[in-house]
């Protein structure tokens, strides 16, 4: 594969990319539910709007490093990875329908760093070689 970028996009990206933009909407779905929650409900509602609001800053950050993905970019897999491993363990834990999310998210993960995404990865975006005391090599 060259750097061309009309290359096609080998199918492990292209399940990545639909599987966090589909997260992206799911945790954006969820910020929207916790502001409506918070217009309906009389207490705690200052609480629900500003989670709802971090959850939908949170949807627009997967949103965007999901399509960084598509042009293989090294920080778009770093991001979406530290995102999907802070929210997707802790979801886990906190109930039927949360614990489907967090299995989404960590899903999502895991297509972000089979052999085929990682070796797509290196050929898109590889790393510069460094030597003791984070010099570049020649």
């Amino acid at each position: 594969m060259t750097n061309n970028p009309r290359t096609p996009l080998p199918k492990i990206i292209r399940a990545a990319f639909g599987a966090w933009l589909a997260a992206a909407v799911l945790v954006a779905v969820a910020g929207i539910s916790f502001i409506t929650s918070a217009q309906t409900q009389h207490r705690d509602g200052a609480a629900l709007t500003s989670l709802g609001l971090v959850t939908l800053a949170v949807a627009v950050v997967m949103g965007f490093y999901a399509l960084r993905l598509r042009t293989g970019k090294r920080s778009a897999r770093e991001t979406l990875t530290t995102v999907g491993m802070i929210l997707g363990i802790p979801l886990l834990f906190r109930g039927p329908a949360l614990v489907a999310l967090g299995a989404v998210l960590l899903l999502c993960v895991l297509l972000l760093w089979l052999p085929q995404s990682s070796r797509f990865f290196q050929e898109r975006d590889p790393k510069a070689r460094r030597r003791l005391l984070g010099r570049r090599r020649p």
